[in-house]
């Protein structure tokens, strides 16, 4: 299920920092989705009334 919000770019910047870390040490040759499950749903801006607003520089 999508999260209903446009993701931020410390979203991507814990997941890099968490793949740069030991605890990320047994992961090899993985694609990682971090789109708070737009994929999923294949929707994008203008589709199904979804509209991307940037509301912190609005």
């Amino acid at each position: 299920m999508a999260v209903s919000l446009a993701g931020k770019v410390e979203d991507i910047a814990e997941m890099v920092m968490f793949l740069c870390s030991d605890k990320a040490g047994f992961i090899t040759g993985e694609n990682i989705c971090i789109d708070g499950g737009m994929t999923r749903l294949m929707i994008y801006h203008g589709e199904h009334g979804w509209t991307y607003e940037d509301k912190e520089n609005n």
